[in-house]
Parts: C-alpha cells; structure tokens; sequence
C-alpha cells in the first residue's frame, strides 16, 4: 500500500476516534436514563420533578448551542418562536412526560423496546403523508421487531399484570 494512503488511513482512524466515543458514551446515558427514573420512583420522586431536573440540566446545554447556532443571523420572527416553542413542548416536554409516566408502570427494558419503534412510525407517516413505498424488507423488519416487543410484552403482562398495558399506552 503507497505511503499516502497509509496516511490517509490513520488520519481517518483518528479523526472517528473521538465521534466512536461520543456515539458510545450516548448510547450508555440514553439506556442508562430509564434504570435511573426507575431507581427515582423507589424514592418516591414523580415524573414532574425529574423533567424539571432534566429540563434544568440541559437549558445551559440549550442556550448555548442556540447561541452558537445564531451567530450572524437574521433573529427568529414571532411565527418562528411559535414554532420552537410548539416543538419544544410537544418533542421534549410532553415526550419525555409520556415517556416517565409509563415508566411508573412498565420496567425500562420494555420502555426501550418501544422507543426503539420510533423509526417504524416514521415509515408509515411517510407512506401515510407523503405517499413513499415501503418496501418488502421494511415490512419485514417491522414484523419482525413488533413481534419482539409482542414477546417481551406478554412477559411484562405475566410480571405487571394490567400496569403493563397501562404503561405502553403512554407511548403510543
């Protein structure tokens, strides 16, 4: 292999080192999220407070990323603030409320799974909204990881009782 190709394959190697850490380091915190809520409602703490905590946590993250974003640009009109406000409340604050309140009732394994099926939902919005093909081997995936969650379901239903179909619901 030629000298500068070498090269360039080390300096690739570095320059994803620190994006693999990145990725894996949220990978772990974003599992790790459920366990932790789960282990606060042992101490009696309720959904509220802890996306206060979290809210609170991650405002300066917020506030400077949407500094350094706006730096030299037009300032947002009243329709635009409208709009982050809408998505704010509806993406993180009614999510992550509907993602905690089910977590009173179901264990954080099956709080996962379901989250997981984000991407089957945008599927059928875009086969819904925009009309886009689904494909024979999408259609096999979402079998197949809805039969996965069905599974893991009938387990927590055996484990929870009704709390367990109670629980999924805030998820839908």
């Amino acid at each position: 292999m030629p000298a500068a190709q070498v090269e360039r394959a080390q300096t690739a190697t570095k320059s994803i080192a620190p994006g693999l850490l990145l990725a894996t380091f949220r990978a772990i915190a974003f599992s790790g999220k459920a366990i932790i809520v789960k282990l606060a409602y042992r101490y009696g703490v309720d959904a509220v407070t802890l996306i206060m905590y979290r809210m609170l946590f991650a405002l300066p993250i917020f506030a400077v990323m949407a500094w350094w974003a706006s730096r030299g640009k037009a300032a947002l009109t009243r329709k635009d603030w409208l709009g982050v406000l809408w998505l704010g409340f509806t993406g993180y604050y009614l999510a992550s409320f509907l993602d905690f309140a089910g977590l009173a009732y179901i264990s954080a394994s099956l709080e996962r799974l379901i989250l997981y099926l984000n991407p089957t939902l945008v599927m059928l919005l875009g086969l819904l909204l925009y009309q886009r093909r689904v494909s024979t081997r999408q259609i096999a995936g979402m079998a197949i990881s809805y039969c996965g969650v069905v599974l893991v379901f009938g387990h927590e239903i055996n484990l929870q009782g009704a709390d367990a179909a109670w629980g999924c619901c805030w998820f839908s």
